[in-house]
């Protein structure tokens, strides 16, 4: 993160918001650093006050005063935030000391994608903004740098985009792509054809007590619980799959496995859309249960 400050109330009151955010409560470590002139007069014209804190991370905090340096900035608060789903461990101790090498190649991407997004990009790698007095005296009297001028870019000579194809029993190089007998699988059946978004979020609430370890559990069972038995035929015939509830209990059952067979199940079930299933589907599974 970058701010422009100018004063240590400045820096403060900055770091304070980051901390007090919603958004970074998950924020275990907070190293920045920063350069401005003092607010004392006495303290004497151009010297700069170089401020700068590590907190978890040890040592990070003086690589970031080390970039402004080397990018001879001031009035720029550079702040790195370190995030751990877990406890709060230093960063030395979960990867080491490339952790210096990760803070400042990010912090130098950072401030050379800043300084060519207000058009600052000069070969000598030092922004006309936040460079002291003298060296800014210096560039004024070379002339103003002007931003880049716009583009226009012309994509007409590529290709055009295929549109998305949807899944069908027969691919494209079957002898039977074209005909009738071609029909469109069941498998993801409105990822083309759009869908409601608040649907599938709601079927994913439902799914979630579902993982894939209770599938395949499910698959490798040779004769599972009768009311196993009837959820899967009540999923089978509002699917759309004709099942028969009769027979015996191992011809029943591998029925029900047709049902768990496909690796897609989770997502189809997810995507499935309980307003296009049939009226007799409809009123054939409840008795079922």
């Amino acid at each position: 993160h970058v701010c422009v400050v100018m004063t240590d109330q400045d820096a403060h009151h900055v770091m304070r918001a980051f901390r007090d955010s919603e958004g970074f409560r998950a924020v275990v470590s907070w190293s920045y650093a920063y350069r401005v002139l003092p607010n004392d007069p006495s303290a004497g014209a151009g010297q700069l006050q170089e401020v700068y804190d590590d907190d978890l991370d040890e040592g990070c905090g003086h690589k970031l005063l080390g970039v402004l340096r080397r990018f001879s900035l001031q009035g720029l608060l550079l702040i790195v935030s370190r995030w751990q789903e877990y406890g709060a461990t230093p960063g030395l101790e979960l990867i080491g000391t490339s952790l210096y090498s990760v803070v400042v190649e990010r912090c130098k991407d950072l401030i050379t994608n800043l300084k060519e997004a207000v058009g600052l990009s000069g070969g000598n790698g030092v922004s006309e903004a936040l460079v002291p007095p003298a060296a800014a005296n210096q560039t004024a009297r070379a002339g103003p740098r002007l931003p880049p001028a716009p583009r226009s870019h012309d994509f007409s000579p590529l290709p055009a985009l295929p549109e998305p194809r949807a899944p069908t029993k027969h691919g494209p190089n079957h002898f039977l792509s074209d005909t009738p007998f071609n029909r469109q699988g069941n498998s993801l059946p409105n990822l083309f054809s759009g869908g409601d978004v608040r649907l599938w979020m709601a079927n994913d609430q439902c799914l979630r007590g579902l993982p894939d370890e209770d599938l395949w559990a499910l698959r490798s069972l040779r004769q599972p619980d009768w009311r196993i038995e009837e959820v899967l035929q009540a999923v089978a015939v509002l699917r759309g799959q004709a099942i028969r509830v009769s027979g015996s209990a191992a011809a029943r059952w591998g029925q029900c496995k047709e049902v768990l067979k496909s690796p897609m199940l989770r997502t189809e079930l997810l995507l499935f859309d309980a307003d296009q299933v049939p009226a007799d589907a409809a009123r054939q599974a409840p008795p079922l249960l």
